[in-house]
């Protein structure tokens, strides 16, 4: 029996480690559980600014969102479905997509963490060595996310107080700073007090940064060399059927001996 025990926790522990996707892509799914989880805490903070709870809001359904899909892909991509719903805690994953049961999404993070940890660092920095595009785009996605709710938070608590002030509502943040981030700068809405103008400029240098990056893994993705053609295409001078130099000219003097031989032996 305790022979049956360990093969049967051997196989349900290789189970876990097959469903694991890539390491990018947990390490993402970590860091939006984690905001999410801030997020369900700041809230229920005291006096802060309405409109800044309703950035909090509508971020809370984006980030729904991504949990049903993450959910999804789960179900769909794993070696057993049945296994990953019941054994595996799925069930829990898609109870955590439930807005009002947010708290679960605490398990995630353990969840995720706990999965990693069996997989080990060593190999969780190798993979994201060899992908260093793919992990650095989901950086780059929350990287952006985070920017927006942080800058629309900020800005609105910096300008809430200016008589003047034209960013005052959840949706003129987040226009303010998705509009600022991708540097198009429509200037409809701008900060007018210094604390809004330093969370401007804040926004503005991070977002240069972020969309350099992506615009880099777009041209690296259309300008890299295709991997099978890559592995296809022979080294140079080891071409299929190729004869190396010393060779062909050992061929070439033979023709010409063979050539003189056979002029020599014509009859006139």
């Amino acid at each position: 029996m305790p022979a049956a025990t360990a093969e049967t926790g051997k196989a349900e522990r290789t189970s876990d480690l097959q469903d694991l996707k890539d390491p990018g892509y947990e390490l993402f799914i970590i860091g939006v559980s984690v905001l999410s989880v801030i997020n369900l805490v700041l809230v229920y903070i005291p006096g802060l600014d309405p409109d800044a709870v309703n950035v909090i809001l509508v971020f809370n359904f984006f980030l729904t969102i991504i949990f049903i899909a993450d959910f999804l892909f789960r179900l769909f991509s794993a070696q057993s479905k049945t296994h990953y719903f019941f054994r595996d805690w799925g069930w829990a994953d898609l109870l955590a997509s439930i807005p009002s049961l947010r708290i679960l999404r605490v398990f995630r993070i353990f969840k995720a963490y706990r999965l990693m940890s069996r997989y080990g660092a060593k190999n969780i920095w190798e993979q994201l060595n060899k992908h260093r595009a793919e992990s650095m785009l989901y950086v780059v996605f929350f990287c952006v996310m985070l920017v927006i709710e942080c800058g629309s938070v900020l800005v609105l608590m910096a300008e809430r107080f200016a008589p003047n002030a034209n960013i005052q509502t959840a949706s003129d943040a987040m226009w303010w700073v998705s509009v600022t981030i991708t540097t198009v700068g429509y200037g409809d809405r701008y900060p007018v007090t210094n604390a809004g103008r330093i969370v401007g400029v804040l926004v503005m240098t991070t977002g240069v940064g972020l969309f350099g990056t992506l615009a880099g893994y777009i041209a690296n993705k259309l300008l890299a060399p295709d991997v099978d053609d890559t592995a296809a295409a022979p080294d140079d001078g080891k071409k299929a059927g190729a004869v190396p130099a010393g060779e062909r000219g050992e061929e070439i003097l033979a023709r010409l001996d063979r050539i003189e031989a056979e002029l020599k032996n014509r009859p006139r």
